[in-house]
């Protein structure tokens, strides 16, 4: 179950603390209005943790501690810009022998840290705790008790509260003192001042020492905050701001992207408001409208949705995502003929974006149209180069069936799960297949595979429990069912009818009662179930 809140409400501290003694494992999101940070848990520990627009720094760290050259990162930098392997920075120098595994790990640790405790300066904002949400595979992972961090978070909070009364905004830019930059030779500097005296030349603004110093904003701000107090420099005003064109595209920019970023979270109401202020800003911000049509999507707001697509093709916009997302949404509306339709003229538009064949095949599929999806999907194969994903082989093995080839379609799914065996879905729909063929003990197999990869899957719980019940393992069978109708509730009322019959076979009358109503509510012309619940019942009686 998602958490939600309000900063003012409860602070950052006390929910990491409630995540912590819970043993929690998921994705706590907090925005403050102009940013978004993510801490991911597992089993209560601190994994991964990041701050929307805040820099990645790990490569200017390594050459200020003098872990590495300048002109090594730049080399790991340059590579990783060529090879796109999907390989951060860190693993790169660490596959090149210019650092260990452990160096790596504590940087990272020490990055993550600091993301977190800057998290703790957010006074205002919201949170939402996503429970099972997992970082991105390509994520450098660590494994961080909270409680460590709490007693240095509450120092933080105290101590950037007096830094903000002398330093409001990063963007201020500071000079040393004429008549005593004399003397801070004879004096004892902490070495974070000493780091940042050659910018403090009333040119850089405090973000820019951030950037040359690869310092955090709090260990600038601390810094400043001593040197201000001292007497020993003074501000000179604010860094010359970005032309009005610049400045307008940043800001358009700084919105969408947080919009983006609270969409991924699901923190919809968040995404709708920073999307609207891009859109006010530059109107022809399709991106940002776009965005707004996913939204609406994702919140069964369908019909805005099919109008936020049109909207956006109206305005002269080519973009396959556009085009899927609108064939997507027509076909919730029940036009899938003309979803159909419209892909096809998609793929004339946008040169033929795999993902248009794909979908198209699913829909054709839909109509009962299996050949024709075979001939779409030959397509998709040639424009993806080979490169083929998960649902092509959940598509193409439906073809194979519904043509009447079971072994080919098995043949089709198996190769798809050897490719992607953590795909779940794929896993799912493979157990289907080799249901219909036959081979049981293998459909077995992999509804369980599907399910140790997303537990949260109710079709193949579902179809787990099908495959137990008729076995007549019942109590197994009611496990699954109690797992599929917690997923999705209203999956289908053969669930609830067959739990509904083990409950009655446990003489569990008053739940057998209670599952054959809610069979009776999702179909109420079910009168197998009708008929149970009459005979339990009993006839009615006049008082």
């Amino acid at each position: 179950m998602a958490i939600k809140g309000s900063l003012k409400e409860a602070s950052l501290p006390d929910v990491l603390q409630l995540l912590s003694a819970g043993a929690k494992t998921g994705c706590l999101s907090v925005t403050n209005r102009r940013s978004l940070g993510q801490v991911f848990f597992e089993d209560g520990r601190i994994t991964y943790a990041s701050v929307l627009n805040r820099q990645d720094r790990l490569g200017d760290v390594l050459v200020q501690e003098n872990v590495i050259t300048r002109e090594k990162l730049d080399r790991a930098i340059e590579e990783q810009g060529k090879v796109r392997d999907g390989r951060r920075l860190g693993e790169i120098l660490r596959d090149k022998w210019l650092i260990d595994q452990d160096t790596l790990q504590h940087y990272v640790e020490r990055q993550i840290r600091e993301a977190v405790l800057h998290l703790f300066t957010w006074r205002q904002g919201t949170f939402l705790f996503e429970p099972g949400k997992a970082p991105d595979r390509e994520q450098i992972l660590v494994s961080i008790n909270p409680e460590t961090l709490l007693l240095e978070g509450a120092k933080r909070i105290d101590e950037w509260s007096l830094i903000e009364k002398k330093i409001p905004s990063l963007e201020l830019v500071f000079t040393l003192d004429a008549d005593r930059s004399g003397s801070i030779s004879t004096l004892d500097l902490a070495p974070e001042q000493e780091r940042i005296l050659q910018y403090l030349d009333g040119k850089h603004s405090a973000w820019d020492i951030v950037d040359r110093t690869a310092m955090s904003e709090f260990e600038v701000g601390k810094a400043l905050y001593g040197l201000l107090s001292a007497g020993l420099v003074r501000r000179r005003g604010r860094r010359e701001r970005e032309s009005g064109l610049e400045e307008l595209q940043g800001r358009v920019e700084e919105h969408r992207n947080l919009g983006v970023a609270l969409y991924r979270t699901a923190m919809f109401d968040e995404a709708v408001r920073e999307l609207k202020q891009a859109l006010e800003l530059s109107p022809d911000a399709l991106d940002a409208e776009f965005y707004l049509g996913l939204v609406a999507l994702r919140q069964g707001r369908i019909g805005a949705a099919e109008r936020q697509f049109k909207e956006i093709l109206d305005r002269g916009s080519n973009q396959a995502s556009v085009f899927n997302n609108l064939a997507l949404v027509m076909d919730r509306l029940g036009k899938t003929a003309e979803a159909v339709s419209l892909l096809d003229e998609a793929a004339t538009k946008t040169n033929g974006h795999p993902k248009l064949y794909l979908t198209r095949a699913a829909f054709q599929i839909k109509l009962r149209d299996p050949a024709g999806a075979k001939c779409t999907l030959e397509e998709y194969a040639d424009v993806a180069l080979y490169d083929l994903s998960p649902l092509y082989y959940s598509v193409r093995a439906m073809a194979e069936a519904m043509l009447g080839d079971i072994d080919a379609a098995a043949q089709v799914v198996e190769e798809g799960v050897k490719k992607y065996p953590t795909c779940a879905a794929l896993a799912n729909n493979a157990g289907v297949i080799e249901e219909r063929k036959g081979d049981l003990a293998r459909a077995r197999e992999l509804y369980i595979q599907a399910l140790r990869h997303d537990a949260g899957l109710a079709q193949a719980s579902k179809n787990l429990g099908d495959l137990l019940y008729r076995d007549g393992r019942y109590d197994d069978a009611a496990s699954a069912y109690e797992r599929t109708v917690r997923a999705d509730p209203e999956l289908g009322d053969d669930v609830y009818a067959r739990l509904g019959n083990v409950y009655y076979r446990r003489r569990d009358r008053k739940r057998a009662i209670d599952m054959w109503s809610r069979a009776l509510k999702l179909n109420p012309s079910n009168e197998v179930v009708r008929t149970n619940l009459e005979f339990v019942r009993g006839p009615a009686s006049d008082g």
